[in-house]
């Protein structure tokens, strides 16, 4: 299973995720480049450091199943 960029942002909170793509938008300008960066993949390792600094955060970790 590939995990994107996209797949992430659907398990955050609302407020985080308005900032999030707000953000984003105002970052790449384009509806083709928020597209872009949304259907990058995600690594293992990337999903790591991200659950790390969830927790750090007091949030729990995205849980997902990665065959690379």
């Amino acid at each position: 299973m590939k995990i994107t960029v996209f797949d992430l942002v659907k398990h955050l909170e609302l407020d985080n995720f308005c900032d999030l793509i707000f953000g984003v938008v105002n970052d790449i300008g384009t509806q083709e480049g928020l597209k872009a960066a949304l259907q990058t993949e995600i690594t293992k390792e990337e999903l790591q450091r991200i659950n790390a600094a969830a927790l750090r955060e007091g949030h729990h970790p995205l849980s997902f199943s990665l065959k690379q």
